[in-house]
């Protein structure tokens, strides 16, 4: 994209298969889903992209994108679903540094993302305290050097409307900040 000053746009789709444990007990011996390391169920993804480059160092990209679950049966017998994903993010890039001869780019990053969570459902009901809707702002850097790329990224949310607020965890737009670190290679 860096020789080209026109959109380009992808189409994703995914799936997960189940990792972690679902079934983790609390200290009562009761399972909560929403506190489980895995989901206990495939989920799938769906989205698309449109990227251009407005200026040599300026570059905007759009996602928008969905993420849904499947029901699991959980060993006390309930089913659970989690509530459906609907994310639109918006990010500006400047290319703030390149060396063509050390291979290595440096980029910075200034993230909106818009995220509307659905309610999760147990045995068919929605459940309180699930759900809503945020914003989340997120300045970042990358850093590219011959195959490689690190990205670190503060990420706070600038606003919310939760169902049932005052009850809703802390992975629901309630939490202060989160530090997104990720790390990628070409092959």
């Amino acid at each position: 994209l860096d020789d080209l000053e026109d959109w380009h746009f992808t189409v994703f789709g995914g799936f997960t298969l189940p990792t972690g444990d679902a079934d983790l007990r609390d200290a009562h011996s009761e399972i909560d889903p929403g506190k489980s390391t895995g989901f206990g169920s495939p989920s799938y993804s769906l989205g698309l992209t449109g990227t251009r480059e407005f200026t040599p160092r300026l570059t905007f990209n759009q996602e928008l994108s969905t993420i849904g679950f499947t029901e699991n049966t959980y060993d006390d017998g309930n089913r659970t679903r989690f509530g459906e994903e609907i994310r639109a993010n918006s990010a500006l890039i400047y290319r703030a540094y390149t060396d063509m001869d050390r291979q290595l780019r440096i980029d910075l990053a200034l993230e909106a993302q818009y995220l509307h969570l659905g309610r999760d459902e147990t045995n068919g009901v929605q459940e309180e305290a699930t759900g809503g809707d945020m914003i989340y702002g997120m300045p970042g850097v990358r850093i590219y050097w011959r195959e490689y790329s690190l990205a670190l990224g503060y990420k706070t949310p600038i606003w919310q409307n939760l169902n049932e607020q005052e009850d809703q965890q802390g992975g629901e737009g309630t939490e202060a900040y989160r530090l997104i670190l990720t790390l990628s290679a070409l092959f």
